[in-house]
């Protein structure tokens, strides 16, 4: 089980602090492909709110690329995975 966060820039309710945290269970062997179909049932049923623009994921501050897995992340049970607003375009290579 791992926590997620969210991680809003916007201030649309007068509160400076619009983090949000969720727990969900994932398997290793699956990645951040797995982990946005589950945010968007999430994101259905309960109305966690997701970037429109668009979002990544980081898991002790590096992106989560989307064709790995948990296990190649190396996320443990209780890790945080972070959801930040915007993309992240390809480096050097």
């Amino acid at each position: 089980m791992m926590s997620g966060s969210n991680h809003n820039n916007n201030n649309n309710n007068n509160n400076n602090n619009s983090t949000k945290k969720l727990r969900v269970m994932v398997s290793l062997k699956c990645g951040t492909r797995k982990f946005l179909v589950e945010l968007a049932n999430i994101h259905q049923r309960f109305r966690f709110n997701l970037p429109q623009e668009g979002y990544f994921f980081i898991h002790k501050q590096n992106v989560m690329g989307d064709d790995r897995s948990f296990r190649w992340h190396r996320v443990d049970h209780g890790d945080n995975i972070d959801i930040f607003n915007g993309s992240v375009s390809g480096g050097s290579s």
